[in-house]
């Protein structure tokens, strides 16, 4: 309790203006569990897994029907008895676990039409999700990106972030479960601003369920998919779903799809024991807009107000906006199969065994113009050697080829016992995997490939340049195994003691060849790390539904940016990193209002960030500190309100990103002071089969370059639609997202300093769901 007053403390002496004006939104959107953790908490019998949407009765392991313990309206989080698998392997509610947690359920998803798992993750407090062209999911969360999130598949590790993490569709989630801060020590990597775990759907016993998905928008969207659970016999149960997203990209050109098949196998021959079969298969080809140049105002003139400014006068044109930049036959696709095992033995009431075995294949190929840069005066040729006009935009070429093979696994204990008399939760287990990482790369001999005009750029193809081949080969290969442990001790029936320590050995062998097939003994390096972190903190209950807590918890784990692009020299320990937080959660009006407030401090040591498409630095020292606040109020049957309101100070503490710019003090890049959400739903309107529903999102101006000279106006978000439920089970919705076709800045990558990412303006969709 001592570390986490002193980072309240230590929050509360910056400068906090906007502070005020963040509490002042008070709501936004609401996340709802519905995927949990297969034990409940030891110390709460009330403890449920009943989902909180479905308004059906619930079947109990051994296939009693009971009732219900949670009917809730559209829009409502889920009770705090709930325990999401992401918050570790105690099985602790959301109200007795020390630290911050968000889910969005699966229904949730569908009624506000995200398509996507970033999309979902907004939702949850403080966060927000961008791309670029080599990390086309990141998400920011606590003042921390990239890799610096931890992206988990029903709680696997994929390996970094930014280099192996895809768009997820949304129909084939149960839900999008987020765990803030440091968890190091819970899973062992990249986990500092907090960790996303995507929990698939699973196949059910209490008889057959389908479920079906198509929607049509602007820019050609289509959305479609279809799924469904059926008990085979007794003891053997089947869930197989697959869907489909593609569009041409609201900048044409882009032409994103993916179609993703998952399906599992659930057999329990006895009530002791489970076993689980899974395979995910997904193929896609992400969007190749990779963003829109920054130009040199006093020449091209024609600004677009609103979306940016800058100490150098850079900004957009008019001309510019919504034009592709990229090459007409741009590559930027994958392959992923991953089957999983999970098997549980319950030994008695006491005791429990559950293992996780899992292998990954992944194939990914990008060949693109990513980097595009305006050329303000002459003298600059392309690989041709050819002049490249002043006013013109000169583009690069980069083509990556990654082959990915992991296997792991992942076995622990949970035992139940009592110390003095006091009710105690035990978990000790250990998980291993082997990574091996293949990436080939290559690009032209010259700065600029080619150059295309600001104003009509040519859809030109990707072409043939010296120096692109033959490739330059990385082969990397990661062994790591870890132990842990996690504990919580019930001192007495309003006051739990929780509990974690990990230790790792982590070996790392980072090769890299040049073109002409030689070693590269100066870049390459191998290492062995051996991290070590724990977390401790108590739960409070002041009543049965309002508890406090309090936690410290320590992260060591690989640096921060891409580990597949450091090289020897860049790094020799791993990035340490501390967290004190403090909370409260609440139930109250009889469950009819839900709030959580927390305050938190980080401070990370050792960082690398990224600074070019196939370059890192080392960065020093990152402090983040902030307040998030979420209340979810169900007013009657009909009117229900969500809300979340996130205040975040991050600033880098000693930081030399290059030997020309010292960033020292600056605001860390991508990272608003302010995030802020906020969804009403008025169901059965006039008792019609009708609701409606109108949600706004506010992010405030954050900074695009280490220096701090290009700042990122705020924007607001307002997005609207409307539900028939036609028949029984049938629901057809209209959209409209950002209803007032707000112009906006989404994301603007440090590695690609020459350019912006567009967030999407106005949209139109109708969609038809059934679920029966």
């Amino acid at each position: 309790m001592l570390s986490a007053s002193i980072a309240v403390t230590l929050f509360w002496s910056e400068p906090v203006r906007p502070v005020s004006y963040a509490l002042s939104l008070l709501f936004g959107i609401s996340c709802v569990p519905a995927a949990y953790a297969a034990t409940p908490d030891p110390s709460d019998p009330k403890a449920s897994a009943a989902h909180p949407y479905k308004k059906r009765t619930a079947v109990t392991p051994d296939r009693k029907v009971v009732s219900p313990e949670y009917i809730t309206a559209y829009g409502k989080t889920a009770p705090l008895q709930m325990a999401p698998a992401v918050g570790g392997k105690l099985g602790l509610s959301i109200q007795h676990t020390p630290g911050t947690l968000n889910v969005v359920s699966h229904d949730l998803m569908m009624q506000r039409g995200y398509a996507q798992a970033e999309a979902a993750a907004d939702s949850a407090p403080g966060v927000s999700s961008g791309g670029s062209p080599g990390s086309p999911a990141q998400l920011m969360m606590r003042g921390f990106t990239g890799n610096q999130i931890l992206v988990l598949h029903d709680g696997q590790y994929f390996g970094p972030t930014t280099m192996v993490n895809r768009p997820q569709n949304t129909f084939n989630l149960e839900s999008v479960q987020v765990l803030k801060g440091p968890s190091s020590v819970l899973y062992g990597q990249g986990a500092v601003g907090g960790t996303v775990d995507m929990r698939s759907r699973t196949p059910t016993f209490d008889g057959p369920h389908a479920n079906a998905l198509v929607s049509y928008g602007s820019f050609n969207t289509w959305n479609a998919g279809v799924g469904g659970s059926v008990p085979i016999t007794q003891t053997l149960a089947l869930r197989t779903d697959f869907s489909r997203t593609s569009s041409d990209g609201f900048v044409k050109g882009a032409d994103p799809h993916s179609d993703d098949f998952t399906t599992t196998l659930l057999w329990k021959p006895t009530e002791k024991f489970t076993a689980r079969l899974s395979m995910d298969y997904l193929t896609d080809r992400l969007s190749t807009y990779y963003g829109t140049p920054l130009v040199d105002l006093s020449q091209t003139g024609g600004r677009v107000g609103g979306l940016l400014s800058s100490s150098k006068g850079l900004g957009l044109t008019r001309a510019s906006l919504w034009r592709y930049y990229n090459v007409r036959d741009g590559k930027a696709g994958s392959v992923n199969a991953t089957p999983t095992l999970h098997l549980d033995w319950r030994v008695n009431s006491h005791v429990l065994f559950h293992n996780s075995s899992y292998f990954i294949y992944s194939k990914r190929r990008w060949n693109n113009a990513e980097s595009l840069t305006y050329i303000s005066a002459p003298g600059q040729t392309d690989a041709a050697g050819n002049a490249i006009a002043s006013g013109s935009i000169s583009r690069d070429r980069f083509y990556v080829y990654q082959n990915q093979h992991q296997v792991g696994d992942t076995l622990h204990g949970q035992f139940d016992f009592s110390i003095f008399g006091m009710k105690n939760r035990f978990v000790l287990g250990g998980d291993a995997y082997y990574l091996r990482f293949i990436r080939n790369r290559g690009f032209p001999a010259a700065d600029y490939a080619d150059s295309v005009s600001l104003v009509s750029p040519d859809a030109t193809l990707l072409g043939a340049f010296a120096g692109e081949y033959p490739y330059m080969k990385s082969p990397t290969t990661m062994v790591q195994a870890g132990l842990f442990l996690e504990d919580v001790l019930t001192i007495r029936d309003n006051l739990r003691l929780v509990g974690g320590f990990r230790y790792d050995w982590l070996s790392l062998d980072r090769q890299n060849y040049r073109q002409n097939g030689q070693f590269n003994a100066a870049t390459s390096f191998k290492g062995h790390y051996n991290p070590d972190n724990f977390r401790i903190g108590p739960v409070f209950d002041l009543t049965k539904n309002i508890s406090l807590y309090g936690v410290y918890t320590t992260g060591e784990d690989p640096p921060g940016s891409n580990l597949f692009l450091a090289n020897r020299g860049q790094f020799t320990k791993l990035s340490h990193s501390r967290q004190g937080e403090i909370g409260v959660k609440a139930s109250l009006w009889d469950g009819r209002l839900t709030t959580t407030l927390a305050l938190y401090d980080i401070r990370r040591t050792r960082m690398l960030v990224s600074t070019g498409p196939d370059t890192v630095a080392t960065a020093g020292v990152q402090k983040s500190r902030g307040v998030e606040w979420q209340g979810d109020l169900v007013l009657n049957r009909h009117w229900s309100l969500s809300g979340n309101v996130a205040y975040t100070y991050s600033r880098y503490g000693s930081f030399h990103p290059s030997a020309s710019v010292d960033a020292s003090g600056n605001q860390v890049p991508d990272v608003p002071a302010v995030t802020a959400n906020l969804w009403a739903i008025w169901s059965r309107v006039g008792d019609l089969p009708l609701d409606l529903g109108a949600g706004m999102r506010y992010v405030s101006a954050r900074k695009g370059d280490y220096s701090n000279t290009l700042s990122l106006k705020d924007y607001a978000l307002v997005n609207v639609f409307a539900g028939w439920h036609a028949y029984k089970h049938i629901t057809v919705y209209g959209r409209v997202d950002n209803i007032g076709n707000k112009r906006f800045i989404q994301w603007a990558d440090t590695g690609y300093a020459g350019q912006v990412m567009l967030g999407a303006p106005r949209s139109f969709s109708i969609s038809a769901q059934a679920d029966f």
